[in-house]
């Protein structure tokens, strides 16, 4: 008998066939068979959820499968069929969704991070609810035990009696509830689905561009191919599929009817090779596909299955079946998919694992996963990806102005108003582990840019083209001011550091070699920031490297300060530059500076000479035998210190020019070559990193004074230091030393490079005096080798030259009238000396009397004390005139404080002021220019008449000793030379005067003239030129050094040390005032000569000196030795290296000087 129950009256009200409640009816009124004749016309989607059963579930997607094929299929068409499949019933939805559940298990491997499968063992966990002390576990417990055992009489049509196990889903990932179940394995239908709205996870579980419980209902045969093929698997290698899931199985053929003949071949393959199954064998199901195991704890696992067959899954095999498999261009081995973030038709119908990628992923901006443990979005397979927060840093730096587009890359920057920005490349690492910079700055798959910076109304916009197997994919990002960063969201903000900065790259050359590579790379920023400002390098070979830095400024705020990243033997193809911001909502970000910088590598060979002098250094250059040389010199157009960006800031300018290197230098800059010999370096040496470890570094915390006597820079932590041709020996004057050559190197080998030329082949000449020991010049020697084999050729040595012999060169090559002659070289220290005639050099000599002997603080070691007599006299004159010109004049009030410094630094400055750029674009030259003023000042004429006319008077003696002819010529030359126009801007009467002196010493009348030949526009060019014209130092120069020892004796040095030389103070002194006789008494009495009308020196001035020369000469004669011993130079025993005779002189006219000053 069956059952009904319903809510109303059926027929007329009363009659015999009203059934009321609950009556007996015969079987045959209501039978399935009755049940299928009733048309169902509903169209409702809300799921049927009354049945009082707690397996109506099951059978509700039973008689779903059952619903949607009507009919047999031998009677419909394949559109039919499709459409019936294809229907939006509540039937469909069930099936739908249960077909969902089916592929999850399937790809469970995939999505394992969403969903878990829970077992439950039918046995085992009745037998705890029955026997559980909860009443309402029992009453569970008998009611489900109930319903199994009389669902599974008769034929037992859900197939209770075979099932052992249920594996429930239970999902876990965004948005789950509470015990979330969303399906289970069903012994009626294989699977099935909850009736609970599951739209809000839909997003969170997808096969390709299906998603699962969503109101798009997928068919079987709309499904991926492999799951469709594993279910017909499953089918043919279980002999009781028919018979157990009739309604699947019904559903299964009509699939099948609708395929295409490929798949239809494929399945009919998998079911011929599924008849041949051996139970207990490793079949074609095994081989192909993976067992389902579920883990229960750390020893029990169950493999799913369903009325005791297994079912499995898909193994997680992804391999080169994507268009978006990543194109790289460095080798790797394995190839990541890079993955569009934004869904539109570019992308659609590209290939993405079985599938088309289509418009309805959902890629993320961004992934925290490691690379290898991500899974691709919409499938869920455990494969790499790429996506747009790989590649682009959330923040991007702004610079303060445009980038140098000559230099750098600019990133394609393209404007919306004119206003040209600069930006650093928010391009993140992880794009440089396939790609080159090359890339970055060249063009995409399509002939697009690859990476460009847009301006647009919010900020930039910066594009990234990534090339994949089918063309590329373009990300895109909006960075955005004053905004918080959000790369989940794809929000980029703009970070704006200080308008006080620089960034830039010495030299901007590309080096052939990478051994040959020696750059800096520099920032400068507040004090406050730039220690947590940072730079990593690359190169696209090697990959990424730090290199050491030092720092200049470690400790004052309120300067700027500059961190200096050194690569020596390292070359680099791009870096990375942290800076960091005192304002805005993001203040720290990175960005990439990507140089351009050109290579020029050729066979030409240059050579340089290179005279180091007391005071200022000279450097010229030749490319050839034939070729005129050429003082150093570069321009803006190709300096050798490259900015990233132009900057408006005048203090940062001054930096730059200060304490690294001038955009030029030039006869038409405001720095050129002679400049002073003088290095700025930073008081407090951090060393390497910070760490306190490690010398001073060229261009780095250390660097040649540029811009000395012209502006100050950093003052409260500069130090600059002078005299390192004459510093006494010790490591920290020889570091300094090293620091100052190997700076000018450094810009030698940049210009090497820029001219086209090789830095192998590069040829160096330096000079020295005679009169320095063999001690200095072997210090000398090895520093200049240690240099040059570190920057040019590390086989090859540096070549040294005389400077007495240098200048003899020059004026040999340059002047036809030269025969007979005498050069005399006047530098800040020293004074060279060369005597020649047409069969070369005779006679060479050298001593330690040169223009620092009338300005600078005599005879003492420490170049500091009180100011002598010329500079106390004019520096309030000169004060005054720089009124207006603030710097230059705080700079002389600094330099002379209570008449208290250096004298020599002081005059330097001084003799600067003609020539500053600033001077002269006011046209105040003349009214400053120290040359004039000391012309035209007479009472300090005696000092400069005694230096003359000791230098000719010593000359002449020297000659006379070696038995030379009186020259033809005197040609001078020097920065030191200058001051001989100060004794008279009238040639004739200085060529009188010598002509007079050479007469007396000689005794005898002199038939010719003595011609002078100066140079006062560049007197210190002489040296370097003069130098490049020698092939080599001539060799006899040991045998043509002379020594005078006794000027009235003529007495020249055999043996004599300065053991010795004690004993020889006595005719020393009586030498001097011989000297000082032969100028009072001698010359002053010529006829028709006059000290007054030539020179300006009466007789006030003559017995002003005569009193000076008459006190303490043997006093000075002694403190000169002294001096000379205790700057190590020399010991006692070792050969006098220069004549005493100066010693004297060299304090007479400092105190001379002094009385001056004092009388007027």
């Amino acid at each position: 008998m069956g059952h009904i129950f319903r809510l109303k009256r059926a027929g007329i009200v009363a009659t015999k066939t009203t059934i009321v409640d609950w009556s007996n009816s015969t079987a045959t009124t209501y039978n399935h068979g009755y049940v299928d004749g009733i048309s169902d016309a509903t169209t409702t989607q809300n799921e049927i959820t009354s049945i009082p059963s707690p397996f109506a579930r099951i059978e509700l997607v039973k008689e779903a499968f059952g619903k949607i094929i009507p009919g047999t299929l031998n009677q419909m068409s394949v559109d039919d069929v499709k459409s019936h499949l294809s229907g939006n019933t509540i039937y469909h939805k069930m099936v739908s969704d249960t077909l969902d559940v089916a592929q999850i298990f399937f790809s469970y491997p995939t999505m394992q991070d969403k969903v878990d499968i829970v077992v439950w063992n039918m046995n085992q966990e009745l037998q705890k609810l029955l026997l559980s002390p909860n009443p309402n576990h029992q009453v569970a417990g008998r009611s489900l035990d109930m319903f199994l055992k009389q669902d599974a009489l008769g034929n037992d049509p859900y197939n209770f009696g075979k099932m052992k196990n249920m594996y429930i889903l239970k999902y876990k990932g965004s948005g789950q509830k509470q015990m979330h179940i969303i399906g289970a394995t069903s012994p009626a239908t294989l699977f099935f689905s909850t009736a609970n709205n599951e739209s809000a996870i839909s997003k969170e579980l997808c096969f390709g561009t299906d998603y699962a419980f969503d109101s798009n209902y997928s068919s079987l045969d709309q499904r991926d191919p492999e799951f469709l093929k594993y279910m017909f698997a499953f089918r043919y290698s279980n002999a009781n599929f028919n018979n157990d899931y009739p309604e699947v199985a019904k559903y299964m053929d009509a699939v099948y009817f609708v395929l295409d003949n490929s798949l239809k071949n494929e399945i009919n393959s998998i079911q011929n090779q599924c008849i041949s199954i051996i139970p207990g064998t490793k079949n074609f199901v095994d081989k192909t596909y993976e067992a389902l195991s579920v883990n229960i704890n750390t020893t029990t696992s169950f493999d799913v299955e369903i009325n005791g067959v297994s079912f499995h899954c898909k193994r997680a095999v992804v391999t080169g079946n994507s268009d978006f498999e990543l194109q790289a261009l460095k080798s790797t081995e394995t190839l990541p998919l890079v993955l569009p973030v934004v869904r539109g038709n570019a992308y659609e119908n590209m290939e993405y694992y079985g599938s088309k990628f289509g418009r309805s992923f959902d890629v993320p901006y961004y992934d925290a996963l490691p690379l290898a443990q991500r899974r691709l979005p919409g499938i869920n397979i455990q494969h790499p990806y790429l996506t747009i927060s790989d590649f682009l840093e959330d923040k991007i730096i702004k610079l303060p102005s445009a980038i140098n587009k000559a230099d750098y890359f600019d990133g394609n920057y393209q404007s919306s108003n004119g206003n040209v920005e600069g930006y650093l490349f928010p391009i993140k690492d992880t794009f440089f582990d396939y790609f080159t910079s090359d890339y970055l700055t060249g063009l995409a798959p399509s002939g697009k840019k690859a990476f460009e910076i847009k301006q647009v109304a919010s900020g930039v916009e910066v594009s990234l083209r990534v090339p994949i197997k089918a063309g590329e994919v373009e990300y895109k990002r909006i960075y955005t001011l004053d905004v918080k960063a959000d790369e989940q969201n794809n929000k980029g903000a703009i970070v704006v550091p200080d308008e006080d900065l620089a960034i830039g790259v010495f030299p901007p050359v590309k080096f052939a070699q990478e051994a040959d590579a020696h750059y800096r790379i520099v920032i400068l920023s507040d004090h406050s920031v730039n220690k947590d400002c940072t730079c990593v390098c690359y190169t696209n070979i090697a990959g990424k490297f730090v290199p050491d830095y030092v720092t200049r400024n470690v400790d004052i705020q309120e300067e700027l300060s500059s961190k200096v990243y050194l690569l020596d033997g390292k070359t680099f193809d791009f870096a990375r530059v942290s800076l960091v911001s005192e304002s805005g909502k993001e203040r720290v970000g990175s960005g990439l500076l990507i140089p351009k910088f050109k290579q020029r590598a050729g066979a030409a060979s240059l050579t340089f000479a290179i005279d180091l002098g007391t005071s200022n250094t000279h450097i010229e250059y030749s490319s050839g035998d034939d070729q005129l040389p050429k003082p150093f010199e570069f321009n803006s157009d190709q300096p050798q210190f490259s900015l990233l960006f132009s900057t408006d800031s005048a203090v940062v300018m001054d930096h730059i020019r200060g304490e690294f290197i001038p955009e030029s230098i030039g006869v038409n800059a405001n720095c050129h070559f002679p400049m002073r010999t003088v290095l700025c370096i930073d008081k407090v040496n951090s060393g390497r990193n910070g760490t306190g470890i490690g010398a001073y570094e060229p261009f780095g915390n250390a660097s040649p004074a540029f811009m000395y006597n012209q502006k100050i820079v950093g003052t409260k932590y500069n130090e600059y230091v002078p005299n390192l041709k004459w510093s006494q020996a010790s490591p920290t004057n020889e570091q300094r030393i090293k620091c100052y050559i190997e700076s000018l190197f450094m810009m030698i080998r940049t210009k090497v490079v820029q001219e086209g030329a090789s830095i192998q082949q590069t040829q160096i000449k330096w000079f020295y005096p005679i009169s320095m020991s063999a001690f200095k010049k072997g210090l000398f020697e090895r520093l200049w080798t240690a240099a040059y084999k570190k920057y040019f050729n590390q086989t090859g040595v540096p070549t040294s030259i005389t400077e007495s012999v240098a200048p003899y060169s020059f004026f040999q090559k340059t002047r036809s009238d030269v025969t007979n002659i005498v050069t005399i070289d006047i530098g800040g220290g020293t004074t060279d000396i060369v005597v020649a005639d047409t069969n070369g050099v005779k006679c060479i000599s050298s001593m330690r009397f040169a223009a620092d002997a009338i300005f600078g603080n005599s005879l003492v070691s420490v170049r500091n004390g009180e100011l002598n007599g010329i500079i106390r006299q004019c520096k309030d004159d000169f004060i005054s005139k720089l009124e207006g010109e603030e710097e230059l004049q705080k700079m002389l009030i600094q330099k002379t404080a209570n008449n208290y410094g250096n004298s020599s630094e002081v005059a330097s400055f001084l003799f600067s002021l003609a020539d500053n750029e600033k001077i002269k674009a006011k046209s105040m030259s003349d009214a400053v220019d120290f040359n004039a003023y000391l012309m035209r000042n007479g009472s300090q004429k005696i000092v400069f008449f005694i230096f003359y006319t000791s230098i000719i008077y010593h000359l002449a003696h020297l000659m006379k000793a070696k038995g030379l002819e009186v020259p033809a010529n005197i040609a001078f030359s020097g920065n030191g030379s200058k001051v001989v126009s100060v004794l008279s801007p009238n040639k004739s009467s200085l060529e009188k005067l010598t002509r007079h002196i050479f007469k007396l010493v000689y005794d005898s009348d002199i038939d010719k003239d003595i011609k002078l030949i100066l140079n006062s526009e560049n007197p210190k060019e002489a040296t370097c030129k003069g130098g490049l014209f020698l092939s080599h130092e001539p060799t006899n120069i040991e045998s043509a050094k002379s020594i005078l020892l006794g000027v009235s004796r003529n007495l020249l040095c055999e043996s004599e040390t300065y053991a010795d030389a004690q004993t020889m103070y006595a005719d020393v002194v009586k030498d001097v005032r011989a000297y000082f006789n032969f100028i009072a008494l001698k010359l002053a009495r010529i006829q028709g000569f006059s000290l007054s009308n030539e020179f300006g020196i009466d007789k006030q001035h003559l017995d002003l000196a005569a009193k000076c020369f008459n006190e303490n000469l043997s006093t000075y004669v002694e403190k000169g030795v002294r001096l000379k011993l205790d700057t190590s130079d020399v010991s006692l025993d070792d050969k006098l290296e220069e004549t005493l005779f100066f010693y004297p002189i060299i304090g007479v006219i400092n105190d001379l000087s002094n009385r001056v000053c004092e009388n007027e």
